[in-house]
């Protein structure tokens, strides 16, 4: 799928972004890997909090309850 190739892409030419980490879960939910979105997920808000960013967090942690109570 394209649209992982250039999220994982956008990750190796900028690791430390927390925003990409959010839109790979996107991504990976949209694409029915439940268990992907929840690890990028997961990611994105530990380096948000590191960083932070509330707003993330929030997005994040909201995505991953949806997303575990998925069947």
């Amino acid at each position: 799928n394209k649209a992982k190739e250039w999220i994982n892409t956008a990750i190796e030419k900028r690791a430390d972004a927390f925003w990409y980490y959010r839109q790979k879960s996107l991504i990976y939910a949209k694409s029915g890997d439940k268990k992907g979105a929840i690890t990028a997920a997961e990611k994105s808000m530990t380096m948000a909090e590191k960083a932070g960013n509330d707003d993330y967090v929030a997005m994040n942690k909201k995505s991953i309850a949806e997303w575990k109570n998925m069947k």
